[in-house]
Formats: C-alpha cells, structure tokens, sequence
C-alpha cells in the first residue's frame, strides 16, 4: 500500500520554515560581499586575502564536515539536525562582528562553514519526503526563494546597517575588544538565526519513503560512491553542471558590490538596498517561473524537464553574464544583471530536483552532500578567488575588476553548459527508472 503523504497544511508549514532556515543561511554566508571595502581598509588585506575570506574560509570546513553531518541525516532525525546547526552558525556569524583580526575573522568564517555543511542534504531530505515527485521541483524552487532572498537580503539589511551606524565611533567592550561600524552587520544577522533555530523544532519530521516504517539503514561511502558510478553521465550532469553554474555566477556576484563602488563610487548602503532588490524581486519570478515550468512538463511525462530547463537557463544567462560587467551604465548594467539572474535562477529549483528524484532514500543526504561538497569546494572557494587573481595578477589593477569578471564568465560559462548537455539523455532513462522502482 502506498504511503500517504503528510497533511497540506503540515507540508507548507514545513516547507515556510525550512525556506527561512535557508535565507538565513545564504543571508549569513554573503553578508560579507558588501563589507569587502571597509575590511580591507581595516584589516590592510589585499583582494585576493578577502577572495579567500568569501570562498576558503567558509567552504574549506563545509567541505570536511558535509559527508559525516549527511550521514547523520541519512539515519536520523532531520528536523534536530536543522536546527542544531543552525544555531550554531548563526553564532558564528555573530561572531563575525566582534573578530579584532583577519586571523580571527578567518576562524569565524570556518566555523560558519561547519555549521551551514549540515543544513542542505537534511533540508532537501525533507522536501522529497514532504510533497510528490512532480512537486519536489517547487518544493526546491521555494527553498531556492529562501537563498535569493537571503542572497538580496543580505546586502539589503547589510546596507542598511552601515546606513545607521557609519558615523558611530568603534565601540569598546570588555573582552570581546572594539567592534567596528561594519561589524554590526554580523551580529545583526545572526542573532534572529538562534530564535529561528527554535522554530525549527516546531516542524514535524516526516516518515522516509521507500525505506519501510523502521529506522532508516545507512548506505555505504562505497555503496554511495559505486550508484554514482554506475550513472555517472548523470550525476555529472545534474551535480557537476550545479557545480560549475555556481562558480561562474557567484564568482561575478560576490564582487559586483565593489565593482559598483570603484566603478560608479555609489555608496555602500545604497548598493546594497539597489543590488539587494533587484535580486530578491528577478530571482524570485525566476524560481517560482522554473518550478511551475517543471511541474507542467513532468505531468506532460517529460522526464527530461528537471535538468531540460537548467540547460535552457544556461543557453542565456551565460552571454549576459559576460555582458553586464562590461557596461559603462550603473542602471543599464543593473537591467542586464537582473535578466541574467532570472534566467539563471529558473534552472536553480529544477536543477536541484533533479537529483534528488533519482537518488534512493537511504542515500539521498549523502548524495545531496556530495553536490554541497562540489558547489562549495567549487563556487564558494574558487569562484571569488579566480576573479581576484585575474585582477590582482593578470591586469594588476583594481580598477580592471570588471575584466576579471567578464573573463572568468567566458572561461567557465561554455564548459557548464557542455557538461549539462552530455547528461540529458541518461538523465531521462535515470528518472525513468526510478519513476518505475517506486511505483509513482
């Protein structure tokens, strides 16, 4: 007998918190881009130091502990998990705000690392245990709504807190030293994580599917590692192209900020609240657009839709990525920007989906950290840093930061779409399969 899935109301409770769980997660990670400036002035760091606080920093330890926290999520209570790192990186975070130091900086971003690593194959988990297969794309598309908000909201609050604290003086507190204007940044991000983290725990966890009523049995590294294997063009496809997608755009979008503010010499707090809406509002009808897309075609029994509308996302947002650096207007560079992240947030739910319908269960978080692993060794800790080689060692000046961004979009845009291209067949007959193992 098939198994009923939870309550309507229970799955969008679930689902609303969970998408705040991964605003605050992006929110936390990114609110860093806009400090880029007033860090380096404070610090005396370099680009490429700052590329590594963006990237290696944070993604180094993401990476290390990604596999045994999925483990965890295999096997036990998901919605704990949750919640426990979240509010464990929100301290973090917070801890971003009182540093005195690069070195200390640095750790508190690995700390971040570690706990954010934990949060993405439980998530996931849960959407695919909480709605049908031809809804877990919106389900992805809603989390995604979650990290493009975090993402905007990010430089949105980022802005408005140097907005209201600029003209202060460093603050002097016992122990914990002086905290500087942009420091309060971080401490105000990251203290509603440590009460959201408590919503969490008001969530339900839902019943595995396709694993029986009893505990689920963990997979194998081995086991895990040889399913991949046996279907690599797809998993290539599905976790390689995320992969490679994510390097290109977050590579360029971590430093537009300070491309505005050498380019057009806009104040901080306005790029931020201009750059932060404008991808909260073009990313929002992306994923919504993409999820919609996916789920129309999969009724239709294209089997292909998930990674169809990645591939098709790519086919325009690569162009216009290379474009809009290169654009000597703030406001027509801004239009362009925000066409190419619609385009590229509509294959950002599908894309997402598309390997978690073609994973067993019992392996499905350990897969999902294999994916984290690559975006985050990948996106977080190169992309940033490639933009902040070119500009240091290939032009040798900070006013060719916009070179730096179009070249590295024109390097790594063709290759993603390569890779995604060569798994749409296997991708097909992989969800196909599935489709028939668990009866849907």
């Amino acid at each position: 007998m098939p198994q009923a899935w939870p309550e309507k109301k229970t799955s969008y409770y679930t689902l609303f918190v969970l998408t705040v769980v991964v605003m605050f997660t992006v929110l936390d990670r990114q609110v860093l881009s806009l400090m880029i400036e007033p860090v380096k002035a404070d610090f005396g760091i370099s680009d490429t130091q700052v590329a590594l606080l963006l990237g290696a920093a944070f993604s180094l330890t993401y990476a290390i502990a990604g596999l045994p926290i999925a483990r965890i999520a295999d096997t036990h209570n998901r919605r704990n998990l949750v919640a426990a790192c979240m509010a464990f990186w929100s301290a973090a975070t917070m801890a971003c705000g009182v540093a005195q130091s690069y070195a200390q900086l640095f750790l508190a971003r690995l700390c971040i690392g570690i706990g954010e690593s934990g949060y993405g194959p439980a998530v996931w988990s849960i959407v695919t245990d909480t709605f049908p297969r031809e809804k877990v794309a919106f389900g992805t598309g809603t989390l995604s709504i979650g990290a493009m908000v975090g993402s905007g909201g990010a430089l949105v609050v980022g802005g408005g807190a140097l907005a209201l604290v600029s003209h202060l003086p460093g603050m002097d507190l016992p122990v914990l030293g002086t905290i500087r204007p942009w420091q309060w940044a971080f401490i105000i991000v990251g203290a509603p994580g440590v009460v959201w983290a408590l919503i969490v725990l008001t969530t339900k966890e839902p019943q595995r599917r396709g694993v029986g009523t009893g505990k689920a049995a963990a997979a194998s590294v081995m086991e895990v590692a040889r399913y991949m294997g046996a279907d690599w063009r797809t998993y290539l496809a599905v976790i390689g192209g995320t992969a490679l997608k994510y390097l290109m755009t977050l590579g360029s979008s971590q430093w537009l900020p300070t491309l505005f503010r050498r380019e057009f010499h806009w104040e901080l707090s306005r790029i931020g609240l201009v750059l932060g809406t404008t991808m909260i509002v073009a990313s929002t009808i992306g994923l919504i657009t993409g999820g919609k897309l996916s789920e129309r075609w999969a009724k239709q029994g294209r089997s292909d839709a998930n990674l169809r509308l990645a591939l098709y996302g790519l086919y325009v947002t690569v162009p216009l990525s290379v474009l809009y650096p290169l654009i000597p207007d703030p406001w027509l560079m801004l239009t362009v920007y925000a066409v190419s992240l619609f385009t590229a947030a509509v294959g950002m739910g599908p894309a997402i989906a598309a390997f978690q319908v073609i994973t067993p269960n019992r392996m499905r978080a350990q897969v999902s950290s294999v994916s984290q692993f690559s975006t985050n060794v990948l996106a977080f800790a190169l992309g940033p840093l490639i933009v902040a080689l070119f500009t240091d060692y290939l032009f040798n000046d900070t006013g060719d930061l916009k070179y730096s961004m179009a070249l590295s979009t024109a390097i790594l845009g063709p290759l993603t779409i390569l890779v995604v291209a060569q798994g749409m067949k296997s991708y097909a007959r992989s969800y196909e399969r599935t489709a028939r193992e668990l009866g849907d």
